[in-house]
This record gives C-alpha cells, structure tokens and sequence, in this order.
C-alpha cells in the first residue's frame, strides 16, 4: 500500500579520507548533523508519497534539486531549510542533488539517490559511484575555480569507499543465496563516465535514466554517463566468487595504487 515517507537531509562540510589515508575537503547529505562523506539513500516504493525537508549546516548557499523529475529547484540559505512533497509513480533511481553552480557542489559531494521500487524483495544492493581528484576538492573548497577540461580524477569510490574497504560495506557488497532476486541501484555522481563490469552474470535493467531502450535488455556491462542512474536485477546462477570492476582500469587505483579503487567481490553461496 502506498504510505508517506518523511525524511529529514542536513548538508555537512566535512573532510573525506581516501583508502590511503589522504584527506581533502568534501560535503554531503547526511541524515544527522554530524559530516559522513556517505549520502544518505532515500527508500521508497511505487505510489508513496515523499515529504523531504533539507537542512543547510553550511556557511555557504546551497541547492536541491531532482535529476529527471520536474518542478524541484530550491536555493537554501546557510541555516535555513526547504520541504518538498515527490510523487513517484514508477520504479527506478533518481538523483538528488545540489544543483547550484553545478557542478561544484554536486562533485564536493552533495549527491544521492532515491529509490523507488514495487518489488518485495530484501535482497537490494546501493552504489554510488564517483571519482575525485584532491587538488580540485581543495580548490573548490577555498572559492577558486577549476578547469574541467583538465579534470584528471585519482581516487575512485563506490558509497565513498574504495577497495579493500568496500568489502565491509554491506550496503554495496552482494552476499546472497543461489537463485535470489537481487536488485542494485546503480547511480554516477561523479564527472567522468564509468562502465560497470560484471563477472559470472548478466543483468536485466529494470530502468535507466538514458534511454527507454534499455529497459529489460540483458547485458554484464553498463556504461554510466555523469548523472545517469540504472536499476538492475540479477538472479545468480552458480556458486562462487565473483569480481565486479570498473572497465576503465585507471578506476581501479586509488592514489596511483591498485586495486584501491572500483572494485567489489560477489559472493554467491
């Protein structure tokens, strides 16, 4: 049955620590006040209504915005709030996210996902894929600006962890049984394309941001333009271990290091 769902958002400025241990300045949704680099993912089902209220704990303005949902545009001053009402009708993923001079904010950070589901299921898995580069976070940070043109990302994260600490996130890493439903909210926050591989397993895409075209075709690999978002459902046929990598393999470094960066282990039993 459909319900209200509340859901309260703070904008934090926090410090994002990498795999090895640098540092650089991020922001993010959290549902507290206090600064995690992880952006909170909002749950819903098909026909619920979304009441979100965000909070802005920055000294700086900040936006809110819906990727592929209309009539979402909010300025939020430093300690004010919004509240907006969301319809969704269908499944899929959407992103929000700080659209005010995009795509400064959203790249320091403020960006996540709604998901949007009419299956029962439990077996749901979430990823937030994004790259950083940290001189462009410290420049950013402090007001100067950056060129693009020249972004050359060197740490690459899903849900803010690279590998190996990805393996304890729970969230992203599939651990399920032989012949499980298993949905995965895929969403590209950062702003460089990336192309999911899966090892052992072809997908189906429930949805996809980019193209209709997509939707119920069967594939192990999917490509994600910056901002793009895909719903996928696997159902495992065999036992094992498996990897699933970013195809571009510079994304599986992290501070030049590999495999410290986009890759997950799943395991199927």
């Amino acid at each position: 049955y459909a319900s209200i769902v509340n859901k309260t958002l703070y904008i934090n400025r926090g410090l994002f620590t990498t795999v090895d241990n640098t540092t650089f300045p991020a922001l993010a949704f959290n549902v507290s006040n206090g600064f995690v680099p992880q952006n909170a993912v909002i749950k819903i089902t098909t026909n619920d209504s979304l009441i979100v209220k965000v909070i802005n704990n920055d000294s700086l303005v900040h936006g809110f915005n819906v990727k592929y949902v209309s009539g979402v545009n909010h300025l939020i001053n430093p300690a004010d709030s919004i509240v907006d009402t969301l319809y969704f009708s269908a499944q899929g993923v959407f992103i929000y996210y700080d659209n005010y001079l995009y795509p400064k904010n959203s790249y320091l950070g403020l960006a996540g996902m709604i998901t949007v589901i009419n299956s029962i299921t439990d077996k749901k898995y979430y990823w937030n894929i994004k790259e950083h580069q940290t001189q462009y976070n410290n420049a950013l940070s402090a007001g100067l600006n950056v060129n693009w043109l020249q972004y050359t990302p060197n740490y690459f994260t899903i849900n803010a962890y690279s590998y190996p600490d990805l393996i304890a996130d729970t969230s992203a890493k599939i651990n399920v049984m032989l012949g499980d439903t298993v949905h995965i909210f895929i969403i590209n926050s950062g702003n460089s394309s990336h192309s999911l591989h899966f090892h052992g397993f072809h997908s189906k895409v429930l949805y996809s941001s980019s193209s209709n075209m997509m939707v119920n075709s069967e594939k192990e690999t999917f490509p994600l333009k910056p901002m793009e978002a895909v719903l996928l459902e696997m159902i495992p046929d065999k036992i094992g271990q498996y990897p699933v990598h970013d195809h571009n393999e510079t994304a599986l470094s992290g501070g030049g290091k590999y495999p410290n960066g986009m890759l997950l282990i799943m395991n199927v039993n």
